[in-house]
């Protein structure tokens, strides 16, 4: 699907992936680590943003930039901290 929405330059989609580092067995690095994320969705024709999940005004501003983005689609990359806030969930 990544490689068709960036090969038929759908500029009008937007994904977000939400990147805590995290999976169901322990950080991505120690399991099975899926990155460079921007150079493979880069790779595939994909526009690419990071920003801090957590904060509101920098989402808007990815937003906005996959808004104005022509002639492909972009990923958001919301760099995030599962649990965040609450302490006994945070980063496990």
């Amino acid at each position: 699907a990544c490689m068709a929405a960036g090969h038929y330059k759908l500029d009008n989609l937007c994904g977000i992936l939400d990147y805590n580092h995290l999976q169901i067995d322990g950080n991505i690095a120690d399991v099975v680590g899926p990155e460079p994320f921007p150079e493979k969705f880069e790779a595939f024709g994909w526009h690419v943003v990071e920003v801090d999940g957590h904060d509101f005004e920098s989402l808007a501003k990815g937003f906005e930039e996959a808004r104005n983005t022509k002639g492909q689609p972009t990923m958001i990359i919301a760099h995030t901290i599962k649990g965040k806030g609450v302490s006994f969930m945070e980063n496990n």
